[in-house]
C-alpha cells in the first residue's frame, strides 16, 4: 500500500493502543505484555477495517481508499477509543 495508507495505520493503532493504556497501564519493562497488546489491537483492527471496507478493496489492496472509506474509518477508530476509556457508553 501506499506509504500514506502506512501512516494511517500507525495513527490506528497509537490510537488504540493508548486508549488501552489509559484504562491498563503497562510497565515499560513488560515487553511482553507489550506485544501481546500489540498484536490484540493489530487484530482488533483487521477486523474494523474488513467490516468496514466495500469488498472491492478488500480484493484490490493497492487501491487508494476515497475519503468517504477514511472518514468511516476515522470514525470507527476514534469511538473504539472512546469506548475503550470509558467516554462513550458501548449499551
Amino acid at each position: 500500500m501506499a506509504e500514506p495508507t502506512h501512516s494511517y495505520y500507525d495513527w490506528q493503532m497509537s490510537t488504540l493502543l493508548l486508549a488501552y493504556d489509559t484504562v491498563e497501564p503497562l510497565s515499560r519493562s513488560d515487553l511482553e505484555g507489550q506485544q501481546k497488546r500489540m498484536e490484540s489491537v493489530d487484530r482488533e483492527l483487521y477486523e474494523m477495517v474488513h467490516a468496514i471496507l466495500p469488498q472491492s478493496y478488500r480484493d484490490n489492496p493497492e487501491a487508494e481508499f476515497p475519503p468517504e472509506v477514511v472518514v468511516l474509518l476515522t470514525k470507527a477508530t476514534l469511538k473504539r477509543a472512546a469506548e475503550i476509556v470509558g467516554v462513550l457508553n458501548t449499551n
